[in-house]
């Protein structure tokens, strides 16, 4: 079975930090990644259990 996701709604927040602190922008880039991972997880949940509801 295939699914389609017709939407993806990628909120961000953008900080200023210091260009030097490269092990903070390793850990961000994961917590980014991580987020946008769980959003799609939720979406596809949802797109699973809407022929369900109906």
């Amino acid at each position: 079975m295939s699914i389609e996701i017709k939407e993806l709604i990628i909120k961000t927040t953008i900080l200023n930090h210091p260009q030097n602190k490269e092990d903070d922008v390793i850990v961000d880039k994961q917590l980014i990644k991580d987020e946008i991972l769980a959003e799609c997880r939720q979406m596809v949940q949802s797109l699973l259990r809407e022929p369900r509801e109906r």
